[in-house]
């Protein structure tokens, strides 16, 4: 009787666990899968905002403003004003960063959407980062300055904000759809891209 009913104790135990792991094989995403649901929502978006959309060359340097070009890093930059011939220089040039824009996540509610503005709220400062140039597991173009205490949305900065200092001079402003990849750290996990209404770029 006691080795029937340890039996049975076990076997539950063992199926629990089945049970648990299936379910969490079932809320873990790939990468890959987290690609192509991120695909699905640009394009959703891209659509829906009739955006035109090119695929620029490796030595793209003409923008039309008309247009949004997915870059090879897979940036979707559209260039308001390329800003002036002032170029950043790598290791030297400090870059100030106002924006405006929101998290795609079509499952959020709308009373619950990410969101941010720093172009019109004067209360946050602008984000500051060091121009650089390197490759670690894709390129850098930045190092984030530490922000002085106070209102900053720093948490955005990432290489998709970077990027278009490499192409573009100072005081020059872009739309961007940044992809998780080169997005926020917050967001990686959540694969979730942002749009960015206007970003500006400003040399110290």
């Amino acid at each position: 009787m006691k080795k029937t009913t340890i039996f049975l104790m076990l076997f539950s135990l063992f199926c629990a666990t089945i049970t648990l792991t299936s379910c969490d094989k079932k809320s873990i995403r790939s990468v890959s899968r987290m690609k192509k649901d991120e695909r699905k929502i640009i394009a959703q978006f891209i659509d829906e905002n009739n955006i035109k959309v090119k695929t620029a060359s490796d030595k793209q340097t003409e923008f039309d403003p008309n247009i949004m070009y997915i870059m090879p890093n897979g940036l979707y930059m559209q260039v308001l004003d390329k800003g002036n011939e002032e170029r950043a220089v790598e290791n030297k040039t400090h870059i100030y960063i106002r924006l405006k824009g929101e998290v795609l996540d079509p499952k959020a509610p709308a009373n619950r959407k990410l969101d941010f503005n720093s172009l019109s709220s004067g209360k946050y400062q602008p984000i500051e980062f060091i121009y650089r140039n390197y490759y670690q597991q894709g390129e850098i173009h930045f190092e984030l300055i530490n922000p002085d205490p106070g209102y900053n949305l720093t948490q955005y900065m990432c290489e998709g904000l970077a990027y278009p200092m490499s192409l573009l001079g100072n005081h020059a402003r872009a739309k961007l759809i940044i992809p998780f990849v080169i997005g926020p750290d917050f967001l990686y996990e959540s694969g979730n891209p942002v749009y960015v209404e206007e970003v500006e770029y400003t040399f110290r």
